[in-house]
């Protein structure tokens, strides 16, 4: 059938399983969703009956979008409903989820609760998958029918992940698990970080959510603000980067990326990170080379708002990366060659600084002090040398 032909042309934008997540918890937060659930169940050695099940507790569906907008590609151009609208193509959850399984299942509640699901073999039909009498997610609808309002999208069918090798299946598949926390941890810093969503993974508890996290630190006192750059384009729009010198000591990041491989660019749009990390094969103006990511500028990390007008122009179709437009790239540039030219200036005086500081033993072992303090497991030996330091600074 031909609706089957184009769910499978689907399948080739090679989202990871953390992008295609994401693009289900951008329509929760679109949908004015406070707390988000993510669950991960594999079954067996086969993975035939495991699944993966997303629930919100946002706006809910009535009959009209779940069938002529969540479930079909819309014909209407998507329209920017504020900041927190992340929809820039309306066809995320789709493409999104059909590079992992062969079948959705959305469960919405709005003024009434609706179950449909989209599959390879039937399109939309009110077939339900056989987990659905899965007790998990039995004890999850019935909590979810007790919600004022919200939506479940449930994978099944997983056979991307089931083609595997069996000893690989079950320990990838919670392998992606993590992989995807440490993705929500950066991609919706700001929503965590202000307190707008809660995010969680296979659970309910403290413990199963996402730990707020800010890759440019600012507020910590040992970070350097930037003078921001403003760029208007002539095709329609503007954008702002701002620069942040972070911290020396940042500790573990647990991001699943190096420090130099985090500097750089950070481009986000309505408050959500698209893509992130390097120069995005920027450089010096006429020179061959592009600007590497390497130390010497790995405390560096520059925010760039993409301009909700052109937003098109900037993300791929599949919304996982950012193309920096013809258009903006000289001006781009510019602005960078200036702020890493600041950037450099204000570490070479750091450093100055430091060489020239005559060294104070009482401050150097009250810094030691303060980094084993930072450590929360400690040693025996590590305790007994805060022991003595302690002393040693009382004398």
């Amino acid at each position: 059938m031909k609706y089957t032909a184009i769910l499978e042309k689907l399948r080739s934008h090679g989202y990871t399983l953390p992008q295609s997540l994401a693009e289900l918890a951008d329509n929760s937060i679109t949908h004015n969703a406070k707390n988000i659930w993510v669950y991960m169940f594999w079954s067996d050695d086969t993975g035939k009956n495991s699944f993966i099940m997303v629930v919100d507790d946002g706006d809910g569906m009535n009959e009209d979008e779940l069938i002529n907008r969540a479930l079909t590609f819309p014909d209407q151009e998507n329209i920017d409903k504020g900041e927190n609208n992340h929809s820039v193509y309306g066809a995320g959850l789709k493409t999104g989820s059909f590079n992992h399984c062969r079948s959705i299942t959305i469960i919405t509640k709005k003024n009434k609760l609706l179950k449909k699901t989209l599959n390879f073999k039937d399109g939309i039909t009110s077939n339900m998958p056989n987990c659905i009498n899965h007790r998990f997610i039995k004890t999850h609808l019935e909590r979810f029918e007790k919600q004022k309002s919200g939506t479940i999208v449930l994978w099944t069918d997983l056979d991307r992940i089931t083609q595997l090798r069996a000893v690989d299946r079950g320990p990838n598949f919670y392998d992606d698990c993590d992989k995807s926390k440490k993705h929500f941890k950066l991609v919706y810093h700001k929503y965590l970080t202000e307190n707008k969503v809660n995010l969680y993974f296979n659970g309910t508890e403290e413990i199963n959510r996402t730990k707020a996290f800010d890759p440019f630190y600012r507020n910590n006192s040992e970070t350097i603000k930037l003078e921001n750059s403003e760029i208007s384009f002539l095709k329609g729009g503007s954008t702002i980067l701002k620069p942040y010198i972070i911290p020396k000591d940042t500790g573990k990041e647990n991001l699943g990326k190096s420090k130099n491989d985090l500097q750089g660019l950070y481009f986000l749009r309505n408050n959500r990170v698209i893509d992130y990390g390097g120069w995005f094969d920027l450089g010096e103006k006429n020179a061959d080379r592009i600007w590497a990511s390497n130390e010497r500028f790995n405390r560096l990390r520059v925010e760039v708002t993409i301009p909700i007008e052109t937003s098109k122009d900037w993300i791929t179709t599949d919304k996982t990366k950012v193309i920096i437009p013809g258009y903006a790239e000289n001006k781009i540039r510019k602005s960078l060659i200036q702020i890493r030219k600041n950037y450099l200036e204000i570490i070479g005086q750091m450093r100055e600084d430091q060489e020239n500081e005559p060294v104070n033993e009482t401050l150097k072992k009250k810094n030691e002090l303060i980094r084993m303090l930072r450590n929360s497991v400690l040693n025996d030996d590590e305790l007994l040398k805060i022991e003595k330091s302690i002393k040693e600074l009382n004398e």
